[in-house]
This record gives structure tokens, sequence and C-alpha cells, in this order.
């Protein structure tokens, strides 16, 4: 059985409170880092009401409204914020830090201004790495052996990301645990509902999802169109998501702009609908409930983690991807299709033989909600919360014993 919210909060009432604060981006910032923060403090603060989340806001170029969670903000090219942020860290009453780490949050070269604020903080932290490079410069590989020192504990989403940070920087086996990327709490089959919801007519429904910009892939699903409408001519590609902000502000909507018109000469401008617009999440989790089809296209073999994929899979969805390294393992075992980067004739036949098989799209749909029913944000909030509490055990720091995150229900 999955854990429940209820049941993980009635697990969680056992023990002691525990007080995170959070270095990451945060909404309302259009990023995938900062809803993914969102989404994990909520379902800590779900399980851990009496020690709510503080957060430690990276900025951008962009000065936001924040929720009163925010209590600190550091302008990212700003190496006095950094030192400032230490200071406000030990003088809180917080137990523990969390870091969610991506290269490009953080100012300096590859984001080194952080490194000075992880050495002067006095409380554990605990590290989750969003972008775990295979085959570093040696700058990024200094970066993240500095923050896996400087660490009492590290998170992977994958298991082949936890090999990485064992076998390339050099991570100490007992200190990495793996927990994957959280999702909402779906219902299954329920997609014509969904459509209904939407006003979606579309047969298939074929989404694609995030933030707009080139090394996504987008325009091999677009090139797919032509050869999957001769077939079902009520096929529709949805393209769900804004440009993302550093493109837009370079860029405009150049890049879009390019899209579109590849739709329009391959002749299925009516069947590729771009939504170009901040979505909530109720609305968006409907989106993600009415398509058929998911498609993640990346060229990029190396990508760690992909929380679009993680909710179309936790949504049961089938699921076309090319072989990227967080598609490889979350996908395994017949729980969606791989398909060769950059071919869209490979993504057409994908497509076009699930649809002559619904018996098989079926059971590709069971397997991907299956192994969705782990990664829901309760489960993955527990995941954290305990890891805290292993990682604020004085006899496990001091002697190395190894921070494995509880099993997940089947």
């Amino acid at each position: 059985m999955r854990i429940s919210q209820n049941l993980a909060a009635a697990l969680a009432k056992k023990q002691q409170p525990v007080k995170a604060i959070y270095i990451s981006s945060y909404i309302p910032r259009k990023c995938g880092i900062a809803k993914f923060t969102k989404d994990l403090t909520t379902a800590i603060n779900n399980l851990n009401p009496h020690a709510l989340a503080e957060i430690i806001a990276l900025l951008d170029h962009i000065e936001y409204e924040y929720p009163w969670e925010v209590k600190f903000r550091i302008q990212q090219h700003n190496a006095h914020d950094y030192t400032a942020a230490a200071h406000y860290i030990n003088q809180s009453s917080a137990d523990i830090v969390n870091l969610q780490h991506e290269f490009g949050l953080f100012g300096g070269v590859d984001g080194d201004y952080l490194l000075p604020l992880l050495d002067s903080i006095d409380k554990p932290l605990i590290t989750n790495f969003h972008t775990i490079l295979p085959e570093p410069d040696e700058h990024k590989a200094y970066i993240m052996r500095r923050i896996i020192e400087r660490s009492a504990a590290v998170i992977a989403m994958t298991e082949s990301s936890r090999k990485t940070l064992i076998d390339v920087y050099g991570c100490p086996p007992e200190k990495v645990t793996v927990i994957y990327h959280g999702v909402p709490d779906f219902t299954f089959n329920q997609i014509e509902r969904h459509k209904k919801r939407l006003r979606i007519t579309a047969q298939p429904m074929i989404l694609s999802a995030g933030l707009i910009g080139p090394g996504k892939g987008l325009e091999h699903i677009i090139d797919a169109m032509p050869a999957i409408v001769a077939e079902h001519p009520k096929a529709k590609l949805y393209i769900i998501g804004q440009t993302h902000p550093h493109i837009l502000k370079s860029e405009g909507e150049a890049y879009r702009q390019t899209l579109e018109k590849r739709a329009k000469d391959r002749g299925v401008a009516r069947n590729v609908r771009f939504v170009n617009r901040y979505i909530p999440d109720d609305e968006f989790v409907h989106y993600y409930q009415a398509a058929d089809f998911f498609i993640t296209a990346y060229p990029n073999i190396q990508q760690a983690a992909s929380g679009t994929l993680a909710y179309a899979v936790g949504a049961g969805k089938v699921c076309i991807s090319t072989p990227y390294l967080y598609a490889r393992e979350v996908l395994a075992d017949g729980a969606g299709v791989m398909v060769e980067p950059n071919n869209s004739k490979k993504i057409s036949e994908a497509i076009l033989n699930v649809l002559a098989n619904p018996e098989e799209s079926l059971a590709i749909r069971k397997r991907a909600y299956h192994k969705g029913r782990q990664m829901t944000w309760p489960n993955m909030g527990l995941n954290y919360l305990e890891l805290f509490r292993l990682a604020l055990q004085p006899l496990r720091r001091d002697h190395g014993a190894r921070f494995d995150a509880p099993a997940m229900a089947d």
C-alpha cells in the first residue's frame, strides 16, 4: 500500500518537530526548483506543523512578492548577501539547513559564491542535487566536492545519480541517499472527464509541459505530428508553458515563433496548441490528467531529473521519452516507451504502435501509475523529514552511519 497523507502525518506526530531552513529559488519565481521547494515544504509542513519551513530565496533580476515563509533574500550576484544569509541562519532557531542545489541559481563562477555561505554556517546541512554531471569540468567538480564535504548527507533523485556522486565526485557511499522527485496524488483513468473540463476534444491528446526553450527536443515532437495526424486526424499536441524567463529577457518570443512556424510548415498548425501563460497548479494537474500521452524528447541523455516526467508517471500516462538518465530509471520495467534522441520518426512510430494496441496502452499506464504511488509528496516529505532527523543524531553523524531514507511503500 502507499502512504496516505493522514498516515504519514500520524507517523510524524510520534517524532519531535524539526525546524528547517531551505536555501532555494521559490515561488512566485517561475522556475522548476522554486515549485519543487514549495511542494516539498508544503508536504513537510503537513507532517511537521509545529516547526514550519523558512526559506532563504535566491533572486535573479526580478524583485518578487514572496509569501510569508521567505525570511531572507539573496541577490544572486551580490557576494555580501551570502555572508549575511549565513549570519541569519546561525542566529536563527533552525535545527537544520536544506540546500536545493543547481549551478545556475547562485552567483560567481558556476555558483561558487555559495561556498563561503556553506563554510560559515554552524548547523547540519542536507543537500539535494538537481544537476549531477557525469563529466564535469574541473571547476564544477571542485564545487560539487566542496558541497559534499560540507554536507551531513546528500540526496540524489535516481540510483544512477547516486552512483555518479560516488564514482565521479568521491562522495562516501554512506553519505548519499535516493529520494525521488515528488508528484501530486493523482487519480487514475479519468481522461475524458478532465478533457471535458478543459474543453479539449483531441483524440489522442499528446502533452509536453514545462518552461519553453531550446534543448528540449520540441522540434522533433512537432515533426512527428504529420505522421500521427495522417492516421488520427483529431490528434493534437499541447505544448504547455511559458518561455523561460531568461530566454524571454534575451531573445523575446523568437524561439517559440520558430516552433509555431515549424508546425505551420509541416501542415499541422491546427494540431499543435501552445498554451503560453502561467497555469495555476490545480489547472496544471488537469492538463496532465486529460492527456493520453506525455513526451519528453531531451537530446541530452545525461539529464538527471525531470519534474514534468515525474508528474506524468504519477498521473499514469503513456510516457514517450528519449533515454536520458532519469527517464531510463523511472520508465524501467515497461512503465513507458523509449525512443532514440533527435528522431521524430521514432516518436510517431511509438505513439501509433501504442494507439494500435489499447491493451498494451492500458498496461503501460497501470505500470506507470503504480510507480507514481511511491512518489507522492506525502511519501517524499516523510523521507526528507526522517533524513533530517537522522542527520541530527550525533552518533550517526560522528560514526558515519549510512543515511538511508525510509523504504517507500509498494
